[in-house]
């Protein structure tokens, strides 16, 4: 398992990220018990005081729901009425090709509210909810949670836990389909 995070900030009004996760485990009795990952860029601009305009391209792969391929790119405008509190909305072109099936082409709404807190020096909290659907089939949508605790150990080292939930409902899973997962591990930065 492995992970990467590289921010860029500019003195322009532009900033940005670029994030990757790849995760492969193998069980004696299985070839691949997990096996997925992703690549995901994003550039946020400050248009006015509380209101961003960003862009993003994201690619993507996990047998575990045999998603062999999604890859996306679209837009929107986030707000943030107060700190660490971002709500946006915006539109994304998605290609999906699952295992056994065809190529799908769709055009999406993608919607999310992120929220981000420091009860203590060093304990953060983060969590970001994601609402997308389809724009021709707005019953076929899709519903990602993804919750983070951290503690801080020293200015290089910290401890976290991250929760990911995830329901679909779609052409390939009409009675949706739904996981939850539980990571915990040591991050060091650079």
């Amino acid at each position: 398992n492995a992970s990467y995070r590289l921010d860029y900030n500019s003195k322009s009004n532009w900033y940005g990220f670029f994030k990757t996760r790849y995760d492969r485990a193998f069980e004696k009795s299985h070839d691949d018990f997990s096996y997925k990952g992703f690549g995901h860029l994003r550039a946020v601009k400050q248009v006015l005081p509380r209101i961003q305009v960003e862009g993003f391209l994201q690619k993507e792969f996990n047998y575990f729901i045999d998603l062999e391929n999604r890859e996306l790119i679209g837009g929107g405008f986030r707000f943030n009425p107060f700190n660490q509190f971002f709500i946006a909305a915006g539109v994304m072109h998605e290609k999906e090709v699952y295992k056994n099936n065809q190529e799908q082409n769709f055009m999406k709404s993608t919607n999310y509210i992120n929220y981000s807190m420091q009860p203590l020096d060093h304990v953060t909290i983060d969590n970001t909810l994601y609402f997308q659907f389809e724009m021709k089939a707005i019953e076929h949508y899709r519903l990602l949670w993804d919750g983070g605790l951290s503690f801080q150990g020293s200015d290089w080292l910290s401890f976290y836990i991250n929760c990911n939930y995830r329901y679909d409902i779609s052409e390939i899973n009409k009675d949706g389909n739904s996981y939850f997962e539980i990571t915990n591990g040591l991050s060091f930065h650079f």
